[in-house]
């Protein structure tokens, strides 16, 4: 009988396991003494030495893989466990990086980052973050601990790269005639080219397939106004600032694809234009991947020990509803995948399906293009978050200031409850200063998801909320209305039929329905379904709040998902470059997988 292979089940984040201290620390607390004194204790950690809620993340530095601990017993017994497998010590905190973390006026706790290495092979250097709290004796105990692989002993730093000098890499190079590599990316978007660029500063022998015909068509082929709704500092690739103060704070897709090209110019990444991945086989004898290319009108093959997917979530397949008696309908319809520009459309009427963020953007084309009606019609409440509310937080972080380099440690390394916490209470603290522009959303039939819950879209949804960039105005002041109130159920001649008997009619009805959010299928596509059958689903969280498959080893040798945000694309390529290395160099990483009690 065949197995049927079972998949770690996602896991809504909100029903993760964790809480923010009930702690007050005083104005004049000496944080960089308290944080000397609990990092100290990683050397012989115990129970007693945590609160009963600690919560330690651990990014590849001791788990070989992403693992979140919480409680004081599972904490404290998967330290104690791995500190006999690995010999973390020379425990050092980072001068000047205490400080007192206040979330609310019952919130707060002494932070601090600090390096530390590990002695068995591999032996490797990392880093950390540490949080404490007073707990009812007056003493201090630890309540947060990340701990951060930096890099692995022998193996060159994966956040350094220097500028080269530019070379053609016209046909004939010598770069289209290499056959085997050490590892192939499929897709060079930003989660591609980071990778790539990773590989590089490892001295991995690599290439970079990407379908389209220029750097940067992923963002230019997409709709004209599209534009990043966070900052240009959030957006930089890695080994330095992509982006120049000219630059646009929300940068626009010739924005992007220009700074693409320049990270491929600048450190020489390999990347074959032009080129489809048809199929992939696993050659189990010899441990790697023979890929059937179609590169322009010729087909090829090459060969790897390492397939990196950078597909984008469901491989960019657009996700549509179907409602019976499209025939009937007179009027153009399609998904914003195939959207460009409403200038055409002068005059006329047109009905948007979706209310997250391209459904904006969309309406606001349709807005300068002077159509007569445009009506958004939202399915579910939606989250908006006012760009203001998001880049006074993301710009404390990410700034023209800080290396971006460690704006991302800080960023995406405490455990995702942790961060997604933090986030809903300085948010709630900012609406409910800010009632007003929410009620008038509500009063024109737009609806909210009031928590503001970010991380609730990202991880569960893969989207489907809104930064508000100027778009919610237009939506109060009725140059946008609303369709909230029932379900599209099937077309009219003239438009669409709504589950509560009405009707609205448009000329244009436009899909901004997102995209299919798992990679695997896109996967098992290109595997087969043997070996796809095998594979982790792509993203939303599992129990402990780690996202499933992307950036770890996925069911079967050699083959990787990448992908997120920006920051999530840039940070994390770094440890899947590390883990690729670490294989080829025969020194891979021992994964912990077991659940301390």
């Amino acid at each position: 009988m065949n197995s049927i292979y079972q998949r770690t089940p996602a896991v809504p984040v909100s029903s993760l396991t964790g809480s923010l201290p009930s702690a007050t620390i005083a104005e004049d607390v000496n944080h960089n003494l308290v944080a000397s004194s609990v990092l100290g204790n990683l050397y012989s950690l115990d129970a007693i030495h945590l609160t009963d809620g600690a919560i330690w993340r651990d990014l590849y530095a001791m788990t070989g893989t992403l693992r979140t601990f919480v409680g004081s017993s599972r904490f404290a017994s998967a330290w104690k466990e791995l500190s006999t497998l690995h010999h973390p010590s020379n425990f050092k905190l980072i001068e000047g990086s205490s400080s007192v973390v206040r979330v609310s006026p019952s919130t707060s706790w002494v932070q601090a980052r600090f390096t530390f290495e590990t002695e068995a092979e591999p032996r490797t250097h990392s880093s950390g973050i540490i949080g404490a709290v007073l707990d009812l004796n007056g003493g201090w105990k630890i309540w947060l601990l990340s701990t951060i692989l930096e890099q692995i002993d022998r193996f060159p730093n994966p956040d350094i790269l220097e500028t080269r000098s530019p070379t053609l890499q016209a046909d004939g190079d010598e770069s289209f005639k290499k056959t085997s590599f050490d590892c192939v990316v499929v897709g060079a978007g930003m989660a591609g080219l980071c990778t790539a660029g990773r590989l590089e500063t490892l001295g991995m022998s690599y290439v970079v397939l990407e379908r389209n015909k220029h750097i940067g068509d992923n963002w230019t082929q997409r709709y004209e106004s599209v534009r990043l709704h966070t900052s240009k500092e959030n957006a930089h690739l890695p080994f330095g600032r992509t982006f120049s103060p000219e630059d646009p704070y929300f940068l626009g897709a010739e924005d992007l694809a220009r700074a693409y090209q320049k990270f491929v110019d600048q450190y020489r990444i390999n990347v074959w234009l032009s080129t489809n991945l048809e199929h992939a086989s696993w050659n189990e004898e010899k441990k790697g991947w023979s890929l059937q290319i179609q590169q322009n009108d010729r087909e090829r093959t090459i060969q790897c020990r390492h397939l990196v997917l950078a597909l984008g979530p469901g491989g960019a397949i657009p996700r549509m509803p179907s409602y019976p008696d499209q025939e009937q309908y007179n009027g153009l319809v399609m998904h914003s995948a195939s959207y460009k520009t409403a200038r055409q459309w002068k005059g006329k009427s047109a009905i948007i399906i979706g209310s997250a963020n391209t459904a904006h953007d969309v309406a606001e084309d349709m807005v300068e293009a002077g159509l007569s009606s445009i009506t958004m019609v939202q399915r579910s409440q939606t989250a908006v978050i006012p760009v203001e509310y998001s880049s006074f937080f993301n710009d404390r972080i990410y700034n023209n200031k800080l290396a971006t380099e460690e704006a991302d440690r800080l960023a995406l390394s405490l455990p995702i409850v942790v961060t997604r916490l933090v986030t809903l209470e300085r948010f709630r603290v900012f609406a409910n200063r800010d009632t007003e522009r929410f009620d008038a959303l509500e009063r024109v039939g737009f609806k909210l998801d009031r928590d503001c819950d970010l991380w609730e879209a990202v991880c569960d949804r893969i989207g489907g909320h809104h930064l508000d960039v100027g778009c919610g105005a237009k939506i109060v002041r009725g140059e946008i209305k609303m369709k909230s109130d029932a379900m599209p159920v099937r077309y009219t001649p003239t438009g669409i039929r709504f589950s509560d008997g009405s009707e609205l009619d448009a000329d244009i009805i436009i899909f901004t329905t997102g995209f299919e959010g798992n990679m695997r299928d896109a996967a098992a596509q290109l595997v087969g379904n043997e070996i796809g059958q095998k594979l982790e689903d792509y993203w939303r969280v599992d129990m402990e709040g780690e996202f499933r498959g992307v950036w770890k080893p996925i069911g079967h040798p050699g083959i990787w998902y990448t992908g997120g945000s920006i920051a999530q694309a840039r940070y994390f390529s770094r440890f899947l470059a590390l883990q690729i290395k670490a294989d080829v160099e025969g020194v891979p990483l021992e994964r912990y997988t077991k659940t301390p009690a």
